[in-house]
């Protein structure tokens, strides 16, 4: 049995987690599982190409083993951060930005889980799919309870605003890089394999990956940020 309310943290079986252990440990296990999948994958040699997008560390071998484990505890950690965090920030005062940060932090969390689960070299719509659904997730997620904290303007508040215009750009830009060739590729030649596509369009994902690495790394940074409002 889970208690969300408590005055610290959730509990759970009367053991509480403590908000900013969960918190910290959720951003770090993130940003520690894509960087050490990536490492893996690139000095391996299952590299098929540089840059890569950060979903092609999802490679049969220890990359795999990595980003799926990993994964599958961020997406654990951020439903439970979700539920907990409008507690612990005190955002009841607006039911309406509540409950869209639950409802996008809980969706975040699961789809997380399931775009781990499919691969983007064999199931690559699939997980673009869920990979979208993850990234606005966790925008809107960001958005809406960094709105939430307006009437608190500290150094939280100032970091995500940073961020959040940071995030948006590159996630602008990533979209822009791939548009052409998802056209040329998917749309009108109907190609589905992911290595295939991947291949065919790496002149775009030269851009493309950067801008995704710099969209994941200003998600991070702003979960990260809300540490400062604890």
């Amino acid at each position: 049995m889970i208690q969300w309310s408590g005055e610290n943290g959730l509990s759970i079986k009367g053991v509480e987690v403590d908000d900013r252990l969960l918190l910290r440990t959720a951003w770090m296990t993130m940003l520690i599982t894509c960087a050490v999948a990536m490492i893996i994958h690139a000095f391996s040699g299952h590299a098929r190409a540089f840059p890569f997008f950060i979903s092609e560390s999802d490679y049969p071998g220890l990359e795999r083993i990595v980003f799926r484990s990993g994964l599958n505890a961020v997406g654990l950690m951020l439903c439970c951060l979700a539920v907990r965090l409008p507690y612990a920030l005190d955002v009841s005062q607006n039911a309406r930005l509540s409950n869209v940060a639950k409802a996008s932090g809980l969706i975040t969390g699961i789809s997380t889980i399931l775009l781990s689960w499919f691969s983007m070299h064999e199931q690559l719509l699939i997980h673009v799919i869920f990979a979208s659904i993850t990234f606005v997730g966790a925008y809107v997620w960001s958005y809406s309870m960094h709105a939430s904290q307006s009437s608190n303007p500290g150094l939280g508040h100032a970091k995500r605003r940073i961020w959040l215009t940071v995030g948006g750009l590159s996630y602008l830009v990533m979209n822009l890089a791939l548009a052409q060739s998802v056209r040329q590729l998917i749309f009108e030649q109907g190609l589905s394999k992911g290595t295939e596509v991947m291949n065919l369009a790496q002149t775009s994902i030269n851009i493309a990956a950067p801008a995704e690495y710099l969209f994941f790394f200003s998600i991070v940074m702003m979960l990260a940020s809300f540490d400062h409002d604890l």
